[in-house]
């Protein structure tokens, strides 16, 4: 019974349109085969190929870059600094799989980030708003991607 309920989530991620007909064939294929080593290795990558919104790209690669700037500084600007590189870390791969939390928290953390930039001079505030926008737009942009629009709510007015 679960092995239908699996597919027809799946059959559901191809009508919404988060998966294309040929990773739907491949994790199809993946779980109708027996629990072996094989099947697991079949939907690992079947899951690795999994589309990303082009515009999300740009969010993913701006977060990536601040991930690496703040290591780069880390001894200009101390250890509290590895902390934040971490959590975006952390955020850039639950963004990259399209966790909910990831989206809830990067919101979050733009906002914090652009308050915080603010008290240490109007520049740096700028320059900071102005990095953050590069990942809070394509996020915002891309709200289906993380809160998929399924039937159900569409069924009963």
């Amino acid at each position: 019974m679960e092995n239908i309920t699996s597919e027809q989530e799946l059959k559901q991620l191809l009508e919404e349109g988060r998966i294309s007909e040929e990773e739907y064939k491949q994790l199809h294929s993946a779980m109708n085969k027996p629990n072996t080593k094989e099947a697991f290795l079949d939907w690992k990558e079947a899951i690795r190929h999994r589309k990303v919104p082009s515009v999300l790209w740009i969010a993913l690669v701006s977060l990536g870059l601040m991930v690496f700037m703040k290591l780069a500084y880390i001894s200009k600007t101390g250890p509290v600094v590895l902390v934040d590189a971490a959590l975006s870390a952390a955020l850039l791969a639950g963004l990259y799989l399209g966790h909910k939390w990831a989206y809830i928290l990067t919101i979050a953390f733009v906002s914090l980030g652009a308050i915080v930039g603010f008290t240490k001079g109007f520049g740096q505030g700028i320059t900071i708003l102005l990095a953050d926008c590069l990942v809070l737009v394509p996020v915002l942009l891309c709200t289906d991607y993380f809160f998929p629009k399924t039937d159900e709510n569409h069924s009963n007015p």
